[in-house]
């Protein structure tokens, strides 16, 4: 999969709140990066007022490989519903992708594709 099939799969995704009419708006900002790699960053606002935040760094000069994620959900207080990210912590968690739940846990979880983000979010709302 080249870097360009990597983005238009993750527009497509994201696309999918706004062919369901599940989205407020959408803005979604990417910085091609030399090297054959990118940075995404994108917010959602959700018409029940939640919003999902994603930032994603990706290299692709042999492979996709995803450098950093983050994948931040929060309910229209700004309160915290799920977080998927592979940040490292301190003390150290033994893992390295995990998933933030709402009540302050963490759980190992391995990195979840964009499109499963979204149904995710989509049956929250």
């Amino acid at each position: 999969m080249s870097l360009r099939d990597y983005l238009d799969s993750f527009h497509r995704a994201i696309g999918k709140f706004d062919d369901y009419g599940f989205a407020e708006s959408i803005d979604i900002n990417e910085e091609i990066r030399p090297a054959k790699q990118a940075v995404t960053n994108a917010k959602i606002d959700l018409v029940d007022g939640s919003v999902l935040q994603i930032r994603i760094f990706v290299d692709a000069k042999y492979k996709i490989e995803v450098i950093s994620y983050a994948y931040q959900y929060n309910d229209a207080k700004g309160k915290l519903i799920f977080r998927y990210d592979n940040a490292r912590h301190k003390p150290e968690l033994g893992f390295k992708d995990h998933k933030h739940l709402y009540d302050g846990t963490m759980v190992q979880s391995s990195m979840p594709d964009i499109s499963d983000v979204v149904d995710e979010v989509i049956k929250h709302i």
